[in-house]
């Protein structure tokens, strides 16, 4: 039985969230968590160690949000996949889904995320627990269509899953370039290596 979450702590997280859509990490203080979600500084810390805590736990929470609709989209998708055919066709929705103009806010807040983690063992312990889900998933995805024969059999999954998710958030190079690429140029490219170094 999953632990539920104190209520307070949940409108902490969820307050910071809401902050972390309009501002950096670094530009959050205290007094504004505070006010915006009416809690006392005393409730803050006894639920968090200090405010680098808290915000952590919110970069989290918005990455693990990502990871739950990217994964829901893989499981929904691979459920109905009877083809090859079936199967590039999901996957070229899933690239749409994952790779498109709109999420560049969240590329950005991911790559923010993982440059965070680097020197914070805290920090990095928890988000790869959420990065963990994600390439199980894909690794998931790629074994289970490798069982249908779909993929190689000397496809390593684990490597695939990377490869899948460092192109997706590679797209980030073009978003804050003012000569953007076309994104159907991206998504095709995408589909014909998927179709021609994936799949069999």
């Amino acid at each position: 039985m999953a632990t539920r979450i104190h209520p307070t702590k949940s409108l902490l997280i969820a307050t910071t969230i809401e902050i972390l859509d309009e501002k950096l990490p670094g530009e959050i203080a205290v007094d504004e968590i505070l006010e915006k979600s009416g809690i006392s500084k005393g409730s803050l810390y006894h639920h968090f160690e200090d405010l680098g805590e808290l915000l952590e736990v919110a970069q989290v929470e918005r990455y693990a949000a990502w990871v739950d609709r990217s994964v829901s989209a893989i499981v929904a998708m691979l459920a109905k996949v009877k083809s090859r055919e079936d199967l590039v066709n999901g996957l070229k929705l899933i690239t749409r889904f994952t790779q498109d103009p709109a999420y560049s806010k969240t590329r950005f807040q991911r790559a923010r995320a993982i440059a965070a983690a680097e020197h914070n063992p805290r920090f990095a312990k928890r988000l790869a627990e959420e990065q963990k889900r994600l390439t199980d998933a894909l690794i998931d995805l790629i074994n289970e269509a490798r069982n249908k024969g779909f993929y190689a059999s000397d496809f390593d999954a684990h490597a695939g899953a990377v490869l899948v998710q460092a192109y997706t958030l590679g797209m980030i190079v073009d978003d804050f370039v003012d000569d953007k690429m076309d994104p159907e140029e991206w998504y095709k490219l995408i589909d014909m290596v998927v179709d021609r170094v994936f799949l069999v």
